[in-house]
């Protein structure tokens, strides 16, 4: 067991293992580039491409729609749709958000709905029913995105001592978890993380799938580019760490979303360190109340 630790750390070992990345990184990126060069030949005699056109506006729409009926403090939106049914299904969608144990609880719910739908339902349809292209193709693909797992887990191993430096402070604990009463049982914290992962999942799929394999063919890896400013903007109220850090994680899981043409191993980091950040501020507050 000791020579295999020793064999992991040892510097010779690693410093091979990174030039090797680095030369398959190069290898992968001249591959998008070659893909992108051919797809401009082959269009240019295209005035305009309405690919890149449909898949910026679509993205421009359902980041519009978010930003003005998918916050938390939108779950009036529901009810008004609810009412339409009748009086009695509004005061009952009414009720729900108004409930002083678990109304907060319901409207992030809201949130985390609202977000699927924008994020991940609006351009699965514009996908579907406009480019009639396969959805897999804008990186749902699972083949082989475990021979990449030790970059995603590198980034946690970086990561997580950072969560516990900044954990403490007073803008962590303001911020996180979201859901104040997270630590208040096992039920309140499962199911404000359960919608949590939701929004983290649809979130991975609109930038690091939609925005970025629906615009490669045209901008190749400069894609990561285009999906790394709308990635940043959406932090803007947060801790300004985090939404410059922000720029750094949409770069690095765009890249590797275009290099395996997956997002799950971005899922799967994004949903680790935003469940890490909850239970290191409730850790630093007493933990979680069973």
């Amino acid at each position: 067991m000791r020579s295999v630790v020793t064999g992991v750390f040892d510097e010779e070992v690693m410093r091979q293992r990174i030039e090797q990345a680095w030369e398959k990184f190069q290898h992968n990126v001249r591959a998008v580039e070659d893909d992108t060069q051919r797809y401009r030949d082959e269009n240019k005699g295209k005035v305009i491409d309405w690919g890149v056109v449909g898949v910026i506006i679509c993205a421009s729409v359902m980041l519009s729609v978010q930003e003005y009926y998918g916050s938390s403090g939108h779950y009036k939106t529901f009810v008004e749709i609810v009412s339409m049914f009748g009086k009695d299904a509004g005061e009952w969608a009414s009720a729900i958000f108004k409930d002083k144990e678990y109304g907060r609880l319901a409207k992030l719910w809201y949130w985390s709905l609202a977000t699927s739908l924008c994020y991940v339902v609006g351009p699965v349809l514009y996908i579907k029913f406009v480019t009639r292209e396969r959805i897999r193709d804008y990186g749902f693909r699972v083949e082989g995105i475990l021979g990449h797992a030790w970059w995603y887990a590198a980034m946690f191993a970086v990561i997580l001592p950072c969560l516990f430096l900044v954990g403490g402070t007073d803008s962590f604990q303001r911020m996180y978890p979201f859901y104040k009463q997270a630590g208040r049982s096992v039920f309140d914290f499962v199911m404000w993380e359960i919608a949590y992962m939701l929004q983290f999942m649809s979130l991975e799929f609109f930038f690091r799938g939609f925005m970025v394999h629906g615009l490669k063919k045209r901008f190749g890896i400069y894609a990561v580019l285009v999906a790394v400013m709308p990635y940043c903007m959406i932090h803007f109220g947060k801790p300004m760490p985090e939404t410059l850090g922000s720029i750094l994680a949409g770069l690095a899981l765009g890249t590797l979303s275009l290099m395996t043409r997956s997002i799950w191993m971005g899922v799967a980091i994004h949903i680790s360190v935003a469940v890490s950040m909850d239970v290191i501020a409730l850790w630093y507050r007493g933990g979680i109340h069973f």
